[in-house]
C-alpha cells in the first residue's frame, strides 16, 4: 500500500504545467560605413528623455554581437536591446548614430518607421539572430553636424 501511495505522490509531483522552451537571441552591428561610428541610444519615456542611457562605439570594420538567454517565462528580446538598457531597466526606443563626428541619423522603434535602414524597427528585426550593417551609403546619407554631433 505504501508502494501504491508512493507511486501516486510522485506521478502528481511530476505533472504541472508546461513551461515552455527558452530562446537564445543573437544580435551583431556592423561597421562598414568607412568611418567611426558612436550610437547613443535613449528611451525617451524616461524621466530625463534626453539623457544618454548606453553608447556603443564601432571603428571601421569592428562588429560587435551580444547573446541574450531568455527566461522563464519567456521575454522576448528586441534587437534594441542590443543598444542598451538604462540602470532601470528600460530599453533604448531611440539612437543616434554619429558618423566621424561630421554626419547624424536618428532612429526609433515607433510604428515600424524607417524600413531595414532603421535598426530599430521592430517589424523588420524580429528573430531570434539579426544582423545590422552600417554602410557606406548610411553615411553618405546622414545629415552634415559640422562636427559638433553630440
Amino acid at each position: 500500500m505504501r508502494a501504491l501511495l508512493f507511486l501516486i505522490t510522485l506521478l502528481f509531483l511530476s505533472c504541472g504545467t508546461d513551461q515552455g522552451s527558452t530562446d537564445t537571441y543573437t544580435y551583431t552591428a556592423r561597421n562598414e560605413s568607412g568611418v567611426l561610428i558612436k550610437i547613443l541610444a535613449y528611451n525617451t519615456f524616461s524621466v530625463t528623455p534626453e539623457e544618454v542611457i548606453f553608447t556603443t562605439i564601432l571603428k571601421n570594420g569592428d562588429e560587435i554581437t551580444k547573446k541574450y538567454q531568455d527566461g522563464l517565462p519567456p521575454r522576448r528580446y528586441r534587437y534594441s536591446d542590443f543598444f542598451g538598457k538604462a540602470k532601470g531597466g528600460s530599453v533604448a526606443d531611440s539612437i543616434k548614430v554619429i558618423y566621424n563626428n561630421l554626419k547624424y541619423k536618428g532612429f526609433n522603434s515607433k510604428n515600424c518607421t524607417g524600413g531595414e535602414r532603421n535598426p530599430l524597427n521592430t517589424c523588420t528585426y524580429q528573430s531570434t539572430e539579426e544582423t545590422f550593417i552600417f554602410t557606406v551609403e548610411d553615411y553618405e546619407s546622414a545629415e552634415d553636424c559640422n562636427g559638433n554631433c553630440d
